[in-house]
This record gives structure tokens, sequence and C-alpha cells, in this order.
């Protein structure tokens, strides 16, 4: 199943690829520090935290909206034990991922840019007036755009034509803390899936299996779910769907990990099983919108 996942997921990473770095007219080449910023925002979108991400690339966008970064997530360090290619080395990470067979390279390089996180930040956020030009730009420099992704610039129209606005979360008063350390990595927040799964009222199963990635088999369940498990692979940014003795694999933003005895996830995923629309992180702590 991994092995089919990562020979699905070439085609799809590498024209993602072409796209993000296209516009080969940027002005100045990205310090560390806009690097930085330009993964923060791209870790906030991922994690449905749109105003967040806007508020850091919006200054860089304005700057230059055509700067792009690249980086390896950290996590692909402890899987790769040799040294990794330069992440702006295509030419380099194409050869090692095709001649050396190392095609898990192809599908674990990240790189995005201002122009493509600020029109994704304002669709998020229902500002689809604001969005559609800047998805027109990027349709007109990639003509073949939609067909490796979603027809942004057709979801714009439609959600502009049906006067579409998305919910806004109550206010912040509302929100409560809850009793989960978390640790954050390359901006994504991590959590320990036995402590999440309780306070969230998931269920969970971990069990040595020398079969599976890690030697790990994990699963978490919901209780309104029952013919419904959900498998991670450590070392992988997948989870598995069961459902009713078929397999579906969905691609998550961030791979879990084993550390000091606890398997670490991406929280949001959990809060999309949990049926928790709004969280963020403040003062150490996380917070999420009661349901």
């Amino acid at each position: 199943m991994q092995r089919a996942w990562v020979i699905r997921t070439i085609a799809v990473s590498v024209s993602l690829c072409i796209i993000v770095s296209v516009a080969n007219g940027q002005k100045f080449k990205a310090t560390s520090d806009v690097t930085e910023k330009l993964k923060e925002a791209y870790a906030l979108l991922d994690q449905g935290q749109p105003e967040r991400a806007l508020a850091i690339v919006l200054p860089i966008y304005q700057k230059d909206p055509e700067i792009w970064v690249a980086w390896w997530p950290k996590w692909v360090f402890r899987v790769v034990k040799e040294p990794l290619p330069d992440p702006y080395a295509k030419s380099e990470i194409m050869r090692r991922g095709i001649e050396g067979g190392q095609i898990f390279l192809l599908t674990v390089r990240k790189s995005t840019n201002a122009r493509w996180l600020v029109a994704e930040a304002l669709f998020d956020l229902g500002r689809y007036q604001e969005a559609l030009p800047l998805f027109e730009e990027m349709q007109r420099r990639i003509k073949n755009a939609p067909a490796i992704g979603p027809d942004m610039v057709g979801r714009c129209r439609q959600l502009i034509a049906q006067g579409y606005r998305p919910p806004k979360p109550p206010p912040k008063n509302t929100w409560l803390p809850l009793p989960l350390r978390y640790l954050e990595e390359d901006y994504f927040i991590l959590v320990p899936l036995d402590e999440a799964c309780k306070v969230l009222g998931l269920g969970c199963s971990i069990a040595p299996n020398p079969k599976m990635s890690g030697g790990k088999s994990i699963r978490v369940t919901k209780p309104d779910a029952p013919n419904t498990a959900y498998r991670f692979f450590l070392g992988h940014p997948i989870v598995e769907r069961l459902e009713n003795g078929k397999g579906h694999t969905e691609i998550i933003a961030y791979a879990p990990f084993e550390e000091d005895g606890k398997i670490w996830v991406p929280f949001y995923w959990l809060t999309k099983q949990a049926g928790i629309r709004w969280w963020e992180v403040q003062d150490g702590k996380i917070y999420v919108v009661p349901k």
C-alpha cells in the first residue's frame, strides 16, 4: 500500500513543484528569515489558520509576489540517514529519485511561494473576490494547473455567485484550554497520540508489528463510526482509512514519528476526527472551541 501511494503521487508532486517554482522573476533570493516565515504560513494554512498565515505572508508578497522557497521537513531527516540534496536542486532530487531508486525524495520535498499562500489564505477566509485574480494569474502561467489540482478559479467564481461566506469562530473568551502537552516542529503542532485521543474522545491502539512501518501498528477509531479505523505509518505522511474491509489512503501534512516512547502526530488531523473546527495555541496551551 505504501509503495503504491508513493508511485501514485510522483506525477502530482513533480507537477506541483513546477507550479510553485515556475516564476523565475523573483526580485531577490529568499533569506533565512523569509524562508522561515513562508514555512510558517504554509503550516498555518495546512492546520486551518488562514488569518494568521495571511498576516505573516502578505508583507512578503507585497515586496515580491514571485518569491518561493523549498525545504526538507525535519521528519525526513529521521527517515533518510544519508545526506539530503539541496532542496532547491530539483535536477539532483529527480536524479536520485529516479536513477538512484529514492522515489521517496520526489514526494516529501516541500516548496511554496508567496502568491499561492496569499491566494489560499484569502480563499479560506472567504475573500473570494480578492483570491480570484491571484488564482487566475497562476492558471495563466501554468495552463494545465486545473488538471493536477482543484480548479480554484472555478471554485471562486461559483462561491461568489452563490454569495457564500464561511462560518466565523465564536468569541475567544468561549474557547477552552486542553489538558494536553504538545511540541512544535516545522511550525506544526504535534501531540502524543494516546494522550490526545483520550482527551478528544477518540479510540487508539498502538501495538508491536514488525510488518508495519516503524514496527508499530497504530490505529485511531471514532465512537460514532464503529466500522471505520484510521491507520498511521511512522515516517510516512499518510493515513489509511479502513472502512468495511476496504482501505483508502489519505495524505496528511506531517508524518508521525516516535520519540521518548510516544507516537507524535499532527494535532490538526485529530481535531477533524473529533469534530473540532477551530483551535489555536496561546501561552503554551492548546485552546479549542467546545463542541
